[in-house]
């Protein structure tokens, strides 16, 4: 008896050590992932600053991308002056700090060079060359030469505003939980070595570029077939299904225009102020019924393709 509990205490103690082991190796191993060094130089870009580039610009960075929903404090506070908010949930701990967009030269993107922005935001490298944190890259890495150029002149165009902003920072639990892919995809993509232009207006490709851009995969999945909305209350419904297998494959291009207009679905349903409608209903017709036509488009089995 006694030789079977010493046994049964080797075996209890040696899979307590292991699992401490897996313990800190993952920490060990989300400390070394944050925010690593990237060697890469950035592909050169000049800012659009004429006047139809900058009218460009600020509508990819208002109505397409929603940069404002991150890098904005609350509603009255000056546009893009960045934000920073502590969000804690368990041992995850995230000082959630996006910076400040505003061309001020000392906490702003004044001293940054037109390549440089550009490719923070098609590349997820900061100006330092590491890696940015929730910086979502991996659906602006498709933007043109032409779009992201408009997208720069536009940010030199708007009021600095001196806002220092902290580093974005986190808990040794959350840094292991992003190393992992649990709080969403990585921010750094491939190199982009080509030039990158925007597909015409009348192509599929176009309705392509336009749901990437919007972002609609982070809530609706990576296949647009509905998906849990990450980091939402409990209790949050689940995004819907974008493909013609869900609602939206029975409603009409004008209906979908409408909806994201209104905030209210051709049932009569509310949407949820989650989704953030308000942003996109400002984009035109065209781009909306663009990604209409992608979408319903994709049947289930490639809706990920």
């Amino acid at each position: 008896m006694k030789n079977m509990l010493k046994w049964v205490g080797i075996v209890v103690g040696g899979l307590v050590a292991l699992v401490l082991l897996i313990i800190v190796g993952l920490l060990a191993y989300g400390q070394l992932s944050w925010k690593p060094k990237i060697n890469r130089d950035p592909v050169a870009i000049v800012a659009d600053t004429s006047a139809e580039g900058i009218a460009r610009g600020e509508y990819l960075v208002t109505s397409v991308m929603g940069c404002a929903d991150c890098h904005s404090s609350e509603p009255g506070a000056p546009d893009l002056a960045g934000r920073y908010e502590v969000l804690e949930q368990g041992p995850m701990r995230v000082e959630f700090a996006p910076p400040n967009l505003t061309p001020h030269e000392q906490t702003g993107l004044g001293a940054w060079t037109d390549a440089e922005i550009a490719r923070a935001i098609r590349e997820g490298i900061g100006r330092d060359g590491r890696a940015l944190v929730v910086m979502p890259s991996f659906n602006y890495h498709v933007l043109s030469d032409a779009d992201v150029a408009a997208i720069i002149g536009y940010l030199r165009s708007i009021d600095p505003v001196e806002n220092e902003i902290p580093p974005f920072d986190a808990s040794a639990a959350a840094k292991t939980a992003y190393a992992l892919g649990m709080l969403g995809p990585k921010s750094v993509g491939e190199p982009i070595t080509d030039v990158q232009t925007t597909p015409a207006i009348t192509s599929p490709e176009y309705g392509v570029y336009m749901t990437t851009l919007s972002g609609c995969r982070d809530c609706h999945g990576m296949d647009f077939t509905g998906n849990a909305i990450p980091l939402a209350e409990p209790g949050t419904p689940y995004a819907p299904n974008l493909t013609s297998h869900g609602a939206l494959g029975k409603w009409t291009e004008a209906e979908f225009i409408a909806t994201l207009r209104t905030g209210t679905t051709p049932n009569g349903r509310t949407l949820n102020e989650i989704m953030p409608w308000r942003v996109y209903g400002q984009m035109s017709d065209d781009d909306l019924g663009a990604i209409y036509r992608y979408l319903v488009s994709l049947p289930l089995e490639s809706a990920g393709q």
